[in-house]
């Protein structure tokens, strides 16, 4: 695991898709590959929310046959969180999940 700073908020980076099993923490998360930003989202059930995931197909249409990655920032407050990934969403441009 990588601390790195997005857009001014701390995240947790590197974490595989693929291969990785997340617990259920209040969370904002971002699905990227090296090279896009595929997605922007929170809530307070991570582990449950990336793995049942209703755009998990756009991400690997997007990603095509590059590892698809998660960042994940911990935060226990929902207000905060949505402001978050409104903010986040608005500076990435996320190609799947517009709100």
């Amino acid at each position: 695991m990588t601390l790195t700073n997005i857009s001014g908020y701390q995240f947790e980076q590197g974490y595989p898709l693929a291969t990785t099993t997340f617990k259920n923490v209040a969370a904002v998360y971002i699905i990227y590959t090296n090279q896009l930003w595929l997605d922007v989202g929170e809530t307070d059930q991570l582990g449950t929310r990336i793995s049942e995931h209703e755009r998990r197909a756009c991400w690997q249409r997007n990603a095509g046959s590059v590892p698809i990655y998660v960042a994940v920032h911990q935060e226990s407050n929902q207000q905060t969180r949505l402001a978050i990934e409104s903010d986040l969403r608005s500076q990435l441009n996320p190609t799947c999940g517009n709100r």
